[in-house]
């Protein structure tokens, strides 16, 4: 699910914020395959590309991210990535500033409907996975032997949606999101970053400067409370709660937006949360980056609990999905339980028509595994019973 923005950026580049207007044309992406999108990423710094750029009046391409493959590229840069931009939703906006040539698609969260936007703003579109095939938008099928081969065509399409539009859009990008974000967590670089093991991330906890961990992860939902509303509010109430925060998935871009990765949230936090963060200089909330990232999440909790040699149930650590939307999100969901981890969810999964598997997921399963899903649309409430658990857990650990 992830969508690319390509874009050129003008020799004249007066109306562009400098994140936007470092080269010429910028392509937007959107998936979840990084795979899918290396090839071109890495084409698109080529001389070959920067010449036929210039061909086309720009100085050079930019790539900017939605969704997952935008918060994964974020995590490794490159010369042409320009930034990233946000979830599913957040690209409407994104085609909305004009400053986009292209849209690049790889997989299913590149929104039905997106393409009355990329009509209005003359915006070309390439679908690389049959899957994310969009109306009005060339199907480009991804060969791995092909990588030079398909960067070439995306880059000969950017250059000349850039003749066709941009003297006909108006180009305008507003400042916004916080440049100094703190990005590109995983479970080895967490682990180097406490000195090789997560003994001093597991003595907080156990002197309580933490009272334990909750991974925010998935997608947005507008028609659970607004687009990112659930997932801000309830981040907010955690780390006003003295819990540290993992996120990955779309998740990651709106939090990120909204200051959260950043020093600017250490005001949002508990007093003992905002003293750990100050002393390690980290945010209260550490970006795990895509979707597909949930898996390093897992593999920090099995850390820890290998270093306390306790079974994951038994962990200080609860799992939300408070927007969930894409079908990915159910399948994370579901691995989560399975790790015997209580998952919540702002909105029931389609379950609740059969009373068995209702009383499975939210009673019984806690006696299987550990887990069990917990169904709570308001913020405030959901974030007790987050935090009752993890307290609870932690009289068990006898911390």
């Amino acid at each position: 699910m992830y969508r690319y923005s390509i874009f050129c950026t003008p020799r004249t580049t007066k109306t562009l914020p400098d994140w936007l207007a470092i080269q010429p044309e910028n392509k937007s992406i959107t998936g979840h395959q990084h795979a899918l999108i290396g090839p071109v990423q890495e084409g698109l710094g080529e001389p070959w590309a920067v010449e036929l750029a210039r061909d086309a009046g720009a100085k050079g391409f930019r790539i900017v991210g939605c969704t997952c493959v935008g918060q994964d590229i974020q995590s490794r840069g490159g010369e042409v990535f320009a930034g990233h931009a946000g979830n599913n939703f957040t690209s409407e906006a994104l085609l909305a500033t004009g400053g986009i040539d292209l849209v690049i698609s790889e997989f299913n969260c590149t929104l039905p409907g997106i393409e009355e936007v990329c009509r209005q703003y003359m915006v070309a579109q390439i679908c690389l996975d049959d899957v994310a095939k969009k109306q009005n938008a060339g199907y480009l099928p991804f060969d791995p032997a092909g990588g030079e081969s398909i960067a070439r065509r995306v880059a000969g399409a950017a250059a000349e949606s850039y003749r066709r539009r941009r003297d006909k859009v108006i180009v305008n990008v507003p400042r916004h999101g916080y440049p100094n974000s703190l990005a590109g967590f995983g479970e080895r670089n967490l682990r180097a970053f406490l000195g090789g093991h997560y003994r001093p991330l597991i003595d907080l906890i156990a002197t309580g400067q933490i009272k334990g961990l909750a991974a925010i992860v998935g997608c947005s939902n507008l028609a659970a409370g607004g687009h990112d509303v659930f997932t801000a509010g309830l981040t907010r109430e955690l780390i006003r709660r003295d819990i540290l925060v993992l996120s990955a998935g779309c998740t990651s871009g709106g939090l990120e937006n909204l200051g959260f990765m950043s020093s600017t949230a250490l005001e949002w936090a508990g007093e003992k949360l905002q003293k750990v963060c100050r002393e390690l200089n980290i945010p209260p909330v550490l970006n795990f980056g895509p979707c597909l990232g949930i898996g390093r999440l897992e593999m920090v909790a099995a850390g820890i609990a290998a270093e306390l040699q306790v079974d994951l149930p038994q962990l200080p650590l609860v799992l939300s999905a408070p927007q969930w939307l894409e079908e990915q999100a159910l399948a994370d969901g579901a691995f989560g339980l399975a790790l015997g981890l209580p998952l919540h969810l702002a909105q029931p999964p389609f379950i609740t028509g059969s009373k068995l598997v209702t009383r499975v997921l939210t009673e019984e399963m806690e006696k299987l595994t550990g887990g069990r899903v917990i169904v709570e649309g308001e913020i405030g409430k959901a974030a007790e019973q987050l935090e009752a658990v993890i307290m609870q857990r932690r009289t068990v650990l006898g911390i």
